[in-house]
């Protein structure tokens, strides 16, 4: 089954062109639709200039104006740098500006998607934080749809993948998501657990491995150790794969087994195209 839908968050940061060239991609081997979404961070702009009294009101009131404004001007620049990127690339896009909330505003409009592209760091509130947003983690903790978290170079047709499975309900999720997202690139799929006893790590990654095998992919293996997660996924073995799979849960936003500390890292270090489900 394709995907049909890919949905590109918008921002003022160079994660949005990674995201946007990936999406670009994923959506010619799909045949899928790209829909670019900016959020206009109005109410967090208006909260963060302090409220005067007095002579000072208008200052103010302009203030506030003057950084929406700029703000503005700002995502529709960048809505129309992904509509020409894609219109170059003759892919199927639609883009759309909305205000207010950027995570709630994105978790609605996922639900719409089948997947979602977007940078390991985010900047909707350029206009009011510095450094690192929380959008990604709000999306991953509630999304219901699959997210692809990429480096600010974007992430290349997947050709070498390692997934993090551990038959948990979030892992198992990943897995089934990653299929058809993944069937038009037929990659090369290392199945890996870690902290597992022997015989359910055999029984876990035996079974993944044949379902994979059933929907077409065609080079498969699976490594499975007691270790602990840091030193099952090494700095080698991670440096193979240009895609890394893992689940979450749902009520535990970058919490269990394979999205601990572990995924965390991960995404700190922005440099790994990650597929990430519950």
């Amino acid at each position: 089954m394709n995907l049909k839908r890919i949905l590109v968050p918008l921002d003022a940061s160079i994660y949005t062109n990674g995201a946007t060239e990936t999406a670009i991609r994923i959506a010619k081997a799909h045949r899928a639709s790209v829909t670019g979404i900016a959020v206009l961070d109005s109410p967090e702009i208006r909260s963060s200039i302090i409220p005067a009294v007095g002579p000072y009101y208008p200052m103010m009131v302009d203030a506030v104006q003057a950084k929406v404004e700029h703000a503005d001007q700002v995502l529709r620049d960048t809505l129309i740098r992904f509509s020409k990127t894609c219109e170059e690339a003759g892919v199927e896009h639609d883009e759309t500006e909305y205000e207010g909330i950027p995570a709630h505003k994105l978790l609605e409009s996922s639900i719409f998607h089948d997947l979602v592209v977007l940078g390991l760091e985010t900047s909707f509130h350029f206009e009011t934080r510095g450094g690192r947003g929380d959008t990604i983690d709000k999306l991953i903790d509630h999304t219901a749809t699959p997210v692809l978290a990429v480096p600010p170079s974007g992430a290349a047709n997947p050709e070498k993948v390692v997934i993090a499975f551990d038959g948990s309900f979030g892992a198992s999720r990943a897995l089934r998501d990653f299929i058809p997202f993944a069937a038009p690139f037929d990659p090369d799929i290392t199945l890996v657990s870690a902290e597992l006893p022997p015989g359910k790590s055999t029984f876990l990654l035996g079974n993944a491995e044949t379902l994979l095998k059933s929907h077409g992919f065609s080079n498969v293996q699976s490594t499975a150790s007691e270790a602990p997660v840091e030193e099952t996924f090494s700095p080698e073995l991670l440096a193979e794969a240009d895609l890394i799979v893992a689940g979450i849960h749902s009520r535990r936003p970058i919490r269990d087994m394979f999205t601990g500390s572990f995924t965390a890292k991960l995404i700190r270090e922005h440099n790994k195209p990650l597929f990430l489900s519950h």
